[in-house]
């Protein structure tokens, strides 16, 4: 019998980035899938630039902010999970983003933990 590996942490985080950042630009209502019930969510500085945003936890009250977010033809410029994001035709804006991901299985894994921050 042969075992199959487990994928590399490399491979999954490029993997990873590749699929959230497609679906922030196509179907961004569907992001609160990559997060379970006990994952946290901070998005920072579009909403509120002088003044602290906290965390959201569970993929329900993800999925929430997500919406009030309103995100809509977003774009971004990826290096390391820092770039420049432009929300529906807005400028792009500096940004860096930090994910925490926990495994699910041992191929499937899930965001535990998400800070963004303008």
């Amino acid at each position: 019998m042969v075992m199959e590996a487990s994928p590399s942490p490399q491979s999954v985080g490029r993997e990873f980035v590749r699929q959230y950042y497609t679906l922030l630009n196509k179907a961004p209502a569907h992001l609160h899938r990559f997060y379970n019930n006990f994952s946290s969510f901070v998005h920072g500085g579009l909403d509120a630039p002088n003044r602290e945003t906290l965390p959201v936890v569970g993929q329900k009250q993800i999925h929430h902010r997500i919406q009030q977010l309103n995100f809509r033809d977003c774009h971004a410029k990826i290096s390391q999970v820092t770039g420049e994001l432009s929300n529906g035709g807005a400028p792009m804006r500096r940004f860096t983003q930090t994910f925490v991901l926990a495994a699910q299985s041992p191929k499937k894994y899930y965001v535990h933990n998400d800070i963004f921050r303008y």
